[in-house]
């Protein structure tokens, strides 16, 4: 099962797409090596046929992927902007690989590999085909251009002086907690 896991607004992990690929024990499936499909099919296909277990599943898919990118941020906030790889780098897009497997007539997901490059391609073949068969279009294109839109966003006003004439009251203060987070330095004169 690939996963795909968007920084969004608020820096929250969001799922954005969820891509599988079916294959025998003896013999992985790799990115690439198998067309994708969706989770929902390919637990019919396992013989997951109540609809409320696949969605549990989903929805316990969706916790672990979500899960993975919010302790991978939690790590990247501890590290200096040198051991992040610049002043400006963090992860905005995550691809988190599962593994469903049945344990004692239970399924379980096992994570297996984190990356982003081959995830993408897959969720987005996935979506691609989704599209050409008659599906509509999901949420992914959407979710991505949210997350690159909103670097572009801190880094036009980042590290920036701005004057506020008659800025508003107490009501806009989620308005100052942003632009500290931005790094923005605040100039207010009152009228």
């Amino acid at each position: 099962i690939c996963t795909l896991v968007c920084r969004s607004w608020g820096d929250r992990p969001q799922l954005c797409q969820v891509a599988c690929g079916v294959g025998r024990a003896e013999a992985p499936v790799r990115h690439g090596a198998a067309l994708p499909q969706g989770l929902d099919t390919s637990l019919q296909q396992w013989g997951v046929v109540a609809p409320g277990q696949r969605q549990a599943l989903a929805t316990r898919l969706q916790g672990a992927a979500e899960a993975a990118m919010a302790a991978l941020l939690a790590a990247e906030a501890e590290l200096s902007p040198q051991q992040r790889g610049g002043a400006r780098a963090h992860t905005d897009l995550l691809g988190v690989d599962f593994l469903l497997a049945c344990v004692d007539d239970t399924l379980e997901l096992v994570a297996l590999s984190a990356n982003s490059q081959r995830c993408l391609e897959t969720c987005l073949l996935a979506e691609g085909m989704g599209r050409a068969v008659g599906e509509p279009p999901g949420d992914l294109p959407r979710l991505v251009a949210e997350a690159l839109l909103h670097r572009a966003q801190r880094h036009l006003v980042e590290d920036k002086d701005i004057l506020l004439i008659g800025a508003g009251g107490v009501s806009k203060s989620f308005v100052w907690e942003a632009a500290r987070d931005y790094g923005l330095r605040v100039r207010r004169l009152g009228c």
